[in-house]
């Protein structure tokens, strides 16, 4: 893989070659040249799509290129293709589309027997069906991805197997395991100067710290994964870092530069199309709103932030779900008036993710009323 500074040259390249990139892609899916070419265009171009939030019109090159009758009729070109669009797919938080891209891909890299693309894709497997609710899958497919990593001697699979099986254990709040396995996946991101790991070992380290109330660790990391993802040219990253920042912000009582970060993380969500995200910034917001004695607002976002999450089948992680429930708590116990609440919820309910948007970056710094 592409590292630091390097990385940040490449993706700043690919962002002043855009235009050329696009035609040169378009050449072989219009049967210009061999049909072949496109999906290596797809590979070659998967991070920067990511990392620079050209994700939507990735997963379209990627379906047009699935389409082609000299891609069907390769199994390695299919499994390329179908890799890259459920890492894309699982970018945006589909995963239903990416797990069943990643089945296909496994099954088509199992048939080829090719052991390093069978771990890679096994991980990517366990990540999405972990942002799916299902740990214990998760769980079965990163055990057997690490183990064929370690097998191969692959370094950065190992750490990115180490980070997954971390995330495991704090998804099902086992701290201690997770804080653990974190630190051996950082060990080996910084060894072999693995930034992108480095970076995302940092965060999931601070929200580890964040969820056991260890908030002096937790901007520590924080802000460490913030620092990289600027060196390095990660938005999405970035993006994420300044999140967590804000939400910190918030817990420490400090409003106004939490409502600062958390507008500039939901601006980059929406741009990213990180659904999951810019949900739970939205429900970030309906606290800085309760915080700011916004109290209706608070309620909207709140009820607005629910109803998206049913609708696009984005569960919350369970460690997240009592922290909503004391949140909503707080809004209701501010509120007063039980029709008046019930009221703005039934209101939020109806409020696309535009509107929300619009709701939650007009929050005021702070305001001396209540309702």
């Amino acid at each position: 893989g592409v590292k630091g500074e390097e990385q940040a040259q490449w993706v700043e390249r690919a962002e002043l070659e855009i235009d050329n990139l696009r035609l040169a892609i378009a050449l072989p899916l219009g049967g210009g040249i061999a049909a072949l070419v496109a999906v290596k265009y797809c590979v070659a171009l998967q991070a920067f799509w990511i990392l620079r939030g050209y994700a939507t019109e990735g997963r379209g090159l990627v379906r047009a290129a699935l389409a082609l009758p000299a891609i069907q009729g390769s199994d390695m070109a299919q499994a390329f293709a179908l890799y890259v669009g459920a890492t894309l797919a699982e970018s945006q938080s589909d995963h239903a589309e990416a797990g069943s891209m990643l089945e296909r891909c496994l099954a088509l890299y199992r048939t080829l027997g090719n052991e390093v693309n069978v771990a890679a894709t096994l991980s990517t497997l366990a990540e999405a069906r972990l942002h799916a609710g299902d740990p214990v899958g998760a769980l079965e497919s990163e055990q057997e991805a690490l183990g064929i990593f370690r097998a191969n001697k692959d370094r950065i699979g190992e750490a990115i197997g180490l980070l997954h099986l971390g995330q495991i254990a704090a998804y099902t709040a086992d701290h201690e395991k997770a804080r653990a396995l974190l630190e051996q996946a950082l060990a080996i991101a910084r060894e072999i100067k693995h930034r992108e790991v480095e970076a995302e070992c940092e965060l999931v380290l601070g929200i580890a710290a964040f969820e056991t109330a260890d908030q002096p660790r937790a901007f520590v990391r924080f802000t460490r994964s913030h620092a990289i993802c600027r060196e390095t040219g990660d938005k999405r990253g970035l993006a994420r870092a300044t999140h967590w920042l804000g939400r910190l912000d918030l817990e420490q009582g400090n409003p106004a530069p939490a409502r600062t970060r958390l507008n500039e993380a939901l601006l980059a969500f929406r741009n990213f199309e990180m659904r999951d995200d810019l949900l739970t910034c939205l429900e970030n917001h309906a606290l800085l709103a309760c915080r700011n004695l916004v109290a209706k607002t608070a309620v909207q976002l709140a009820a607005a932030a629910t109803t998206l999450r049913e609708r696009l089948a984005l569960p919350r992680e369970p460690r997240a779900v009592l922290r909503w429930k004391i949140a909503l708590a707080e809004l209701e116990e501010q509120f007063g008036d039980r029709t008046q609440y019930a009221a703005a919820w039934a209101d939020g309910t109806t409020w696309e993710v535009d509107q929300a948007m619009r709701a939650a970056l007009a929050i005021p710094p702070q305001t001396p009323t209540g309702i």
